[in-house]
């Protein structure tokens, strides 16, 4: 890298020269020095590399914005500012000192424009890194009278808080907001860009105060709004309602369109959309916002995940037993602690389905996958499919966005013998944040008849005291039962129940020591 022209002398005789001693003088325009060379040349590759013939515009510019924000270039360039205002010449000196650096990196780029290609690593390196030195160049500047103004404030949206924002529409200026940034695809690459582009948009959004947005009600906390098959690519969602019985109505109007209001306190950019988290929140009818409703402009949608009710209803192809090429189980265990200092069990259980024509799917439906429409699960649900590789002895999943996962100590399943029957409990316990227990079992018959038993109850710290609480009363409810493939059949006076349900590949499988059901491993119990 080149090193700017030293600055040190135009310090000493533009407005600086009346410190004590000499030695902060020298030291401040050494560190401005080097700052000024890291910075500048990191911006003049970036623009070289955007100018080059043929070259990727947006790359290059994703480049420096991630390089921006891990820096803190803005407290760069506002100390670079008050310094020239102390002294006026310095502006001169680093004007000729951008043009020195300016043309060696043109000539480097010139001379090697594969460069470019590495830009987004280089610009990650130590090479180009300001962030440490900044802060002590800044106390230095501070001893000697120089104080960098403070950031501007963000610029004030107008509108948002004057209407109700349909989330569609919400998404599409929210994501032209974050797009002034960096890009949506390279933020998800780069964690400092995604923090850029949240930050950027939760200081739009912080000052406008108390905004209303539209949608469907899908949870207790969670507001998006659904167009057909589409949904809008940001949600928003409450972390505290601003009274009591908030969070209820809001799970008694799940799936009604509402209004939720409240004050934007954190942004996240995920892949595709993101989620607005709120504070001190409503839930309204629409009739009650009192606030006219937007009704134009752009919208951004997403394909909407299918209920389940869909992905059983809709028509086209399933997956069928001659399709599959294997059907493979991971599973993560870890015991932890809660804010409360209550133990819980974090569980981490998937099932993958792999395909012989070399896709795979990760099966996350209570159902036996075969009930499934394929045509829709690929389309309204892409983060569920992979293509798949055999690398030595592991399974490598490739997604869509090139990103690979190895199932690592991935267990096969087999489904049950078919019309035979099994003798014995298995059973789960589930120990969730909160002291939330969840206790399920399945008592199988010789007979073709099981016992399917539920329970949950609190059992907990709260404060000093340790409670517990009954959230459900036992419930016990018998059926016949059947195997087909990998389904697991209940027949009541109401009709058919289609489970899930597999065995691993090792042991008897008259007497399984581990069945899978409905993605949750159950153990046998013999007691």
């Amino acid at each position: 890298m080149r090193t700017a022209p030293h600055l040190f002398c135009v310090l000493v005789a533009l407005g600086l020269a009346g410190a004590a001693h000499a030695d902060p003088l020298a030291e401040l325009s050494a560190s401005v020095t080097d700052l000024f060379s890291r910075a500048e040349s990191a911006r003049a590759h970036a623009r070289h590399c955007a100018r080059f013939p043929g070259a990727d515009r947006v790359a290059p510019r994703d480049a420096l914005a991630g390089w921006s924000h891990r820096n803190d270039a803005a407290g760069y360039d506002a100390l670079m500012a008050a310094l020239k205002d102390t002294a006026p010449g310095l502006t001169e000196q680093t004007e000729a000192a951008y043009a020195q650096i300016d043309a060696a990196v043109a000539q480097q780029i010139a001379a090697k424009p594969q460069l470019c290609a590495g830009l987004p690593d280089r610009l990650k390196s130590d090479e180009f890194a300001l962030r440490p030195a900044l802060r002590e160049t800044r106390r230095i500047a501070r001893d000697l009278g120089v104080r960098p103004a403070d950031p501007m404030p963000p610029r004030i949206e107008p509108g948002l808080a004057a209407a109700i924002q349909p989330l569609a529409q919400f998404s599409a200026w929210a994501s032209a907001a974050m797009a002034e940034i960096a890009s949506a695809p390279g933020a998800q690459s780069d964690r400092a860009l995604r923090e850029a582009r949240e930050e950027h948009l939760l200081a739009l959004l912080e000052p406008q105060g108390r905004l209303a947005f539209r949608g469907r009600v899908l949870s207790d906390s969670e507001l998006r709004e659904w167009r057909g098959d589409r949904q809008s690519s940001f949600a928003a969602s409450c972390r505290r309602f601003a009274d009591e019985d908030g969070q209820q109505r809001m799970a008694d109007l799940v799936g009604s369109t509402a209004v939720l209001t409240g004050k934007v306190y954190w942004v996240r950019d995920d892949a595709p959309g993101g989620v607005i988290g709120l504070r001190d929140c409503r839930i309204l009818d629409p009739a009650e916002a009192g606030l006219p409703l937007v009704d134009a402009g752009p919208v951004e949608l997403e394909p909407r995940p299918p209920e389940l009710a869909e992905l059983l209803a809709a028509p086209g192809p399933r997956i069928g037993s001659a399709d599959v090429e294997r059907v493979l189980y991971t599973a993560e265990f870890s015991t932890r602690l809660d804010g409360a200092g209550n133990g819980y069990l974090d569980r981490q259980e998937d099932i993958w389905v792999l395909l012989r024509d070399g896709t795979a799917m990760r099966h996350d439906w209570p159902v036996p996958f075969g009930d499934l429409a394929l045509d829709m699960s690929r389309a309204r649900e892409p983060g569920r499919w992979f293509t798949w590789a055999e690398h030595g002895k592991a399974v490598v999943l490739t997604a869509a966005d090139g990103t690979t996962l190895e199932l690592a100590g991935a267990e096969r399943l087999l489904p049950m013998p078919e019309g035979g029957t099994i003798s014995g409990r298995w059973a789960m316990t589930d120990i969730a944040i909160g002291g939330l227990r969840r206790d399920r079992s399945f008592d199988f018959a010789a007979d073709g008849t099981l016992l399917h038993s539920s329970d949950s109850f609190v059992g907990g710290r709260v404060g000093t005291s340790f409670i517990t609480s009954s959230l459900t009363p036992a419930q016990e409810t018998r059926s016949a039962y059947r195997f087909q493939g990998y389904a697991l059949i209940l027949t009541d006076p109401e009709g058919e129940e289609r489970h899930f349900a597999a065995r691993l590949e090792n042991g008897d499988p008259a007497v399984p020591d581990d069945l899978i059901i409905d993605g949750r491993v159950y153990w046998r119990d013999d007691k």
